[in-house]
């Protein structure tokens, strides 16, 4: 992998605002407060071989469709992923999508499903980029230290210290 591609998703997956704790809602709330336009997250089932995620960008808001159907670590993934796709600017290219997921014309109009699907495919070093974006975001939301959770452990040893104290070494030795 090349080193500029790899500089440019470092920067942008460092750029999100991870709440913590960590959470798919909270993320896209903190990125379209930043952004200044609504991210709507829409759970889809589908046909086993539809795309696993999709982002629509109309003039209302942001909409990021997943698998309602697979676990919660690749749903937080795809939706990583299409984040990845916002966040660096990507269009997609001329080629019709074939695989229109069924919860899309529930939520959204037939006619501008048909519209943005027909703009969906990305090229592969976007891909990549989007790719590489979702993994070292997901690796930076599950591998820092959470400081709340620490914080809060603190307070609850410190509580049971001022309870039960600290056990006297001294007179401990029991006598026969």
């Amino acid at each position: 992998m090349e080193h500029g591609l790899w500089q440019r998703c470092r920067g942008v997956a460092e750029s999100i605002p991870l709440p913590e704790p960590f959470g798919i809602p909270e993320l896209t709330e903190a990125l379209a407060l930043l952004r200044g336009r609504p991210i709507e997250l829409m759970p889809l089932s589908g046909p086993e071989h539809s795309p696993c995620g999709v982002l629509i960008s109309t003039d209302r808001a942001d909409y990021i469709g997943y698998p309602a159907d697979t676990t919660a670590l690749h749903q937080q993934h795809i939706v990583l992923h299409e984040i990845g796709h916002l966040l660096c600017g990507h269009t997609g290219g001329s080629g019709p999508s074939t695989a229109v997921p069924a919860a899309l014309t529930t939520q959204l109009s037939e006619e501008l499903v048909r519209r943005v699907l027909g703009r969906s495919g990305y090229t592969e070093r976007q891909e990549q980029e989007a790719e590489l974006v979702a993994s070292l975001a997901l690796q930076r939301a599950l591998h820092r230290p959470c400081s709340t959770a620490v914080g809060q452990l603190a307070d609850q040893v410190g509580r049971l210290r001022a309870v039960f104290g600290r056990p006297s070494r001294r007179g401990t030795a029991r006598r026969g």
